[in-house]
């Protein structure tokens, strides 16, 4: 199967979903554009709905529309997961920067040619 994704997408961490009524939902992975969600309730494919998304820093209504929806798991004590794909009506970058780790810094030489590394790395290094 072909991957459409026209966007890089990352783990949801760090970034919490609900839609109306208060249904929370699990973010799996985020793009500036979309988002692959899991939850407890159905949501149709084609509706249009709006979805809370806090991070750390900064929260916001996006209005998205739903890709598609399948049952992902039952079980008899939790009972039925719902995982589906939104498409969000406009670009929403905020919400991928506040989901990606930060990375490593680059370490870039001195005008001595020795490295930048803090004190106890340069030592394990000679």
């Amino acid at each position: 199967m072909d991957d459409r994704r026209q966007e890089v997408r990352v783990p949801g961490r760090g970034v919490r979903a609900r839609v109306r009524l208060g249904h929370r939902l699990v973010l799996l992975d985020v793009s500036s554009r979309g988002a692959l969600v899991e939850g407890q309730c159905p949501l149709r494919p084609g509706s249009r709905i709006e979805v809370q998304l806090e991070g750390e820093a900064r929260g916001s209504m996006v209005a998205a529309r739903v890709t598609r929806c399948l049952v992902s798991a039952i079980d008899p004590e939790c009972g039925v997961t719902y995982r589906a794909a939104l498409a969000f009506t406009d670009s929403c970058d905020w919400v991928r920067e506040t989901a990606t780790r930060p990375g490593y810094g680059v370490h870039e030489n001195n005008e001595a040619g020795a490295s930048e590394l803090p004190d106890h790395e340069q030592q394990g290094a000679k």
